[in-house]
């Protein structure tokens, strides 16, 4: 193989390995989704609780 094949198949290899990017902006949002998921699960528990007792 040609070093322009090789290459090739370096470059292919990095970018599919590395997966996609995210966005800055979005990192910030994901975490705010990720704690008011878990705080909307709590409360759910913890309203399912008192309904049975």
């Amino acid at each position: 193989m040609d070093l322009k094949t090789l290459n090739r198949i370096n470059t292919l290899r990095r970018l599919r390995s590395k997966g996609p990017e995210t966005p800055k902006w979005a990192k910030s949002y994901l975490l705010l989704i990720a704690i008011s998921a878990i705080i909307i699960f709590v409360v759910f528990i913890t309203i399912v609780e008192q309904n049975q007792n």
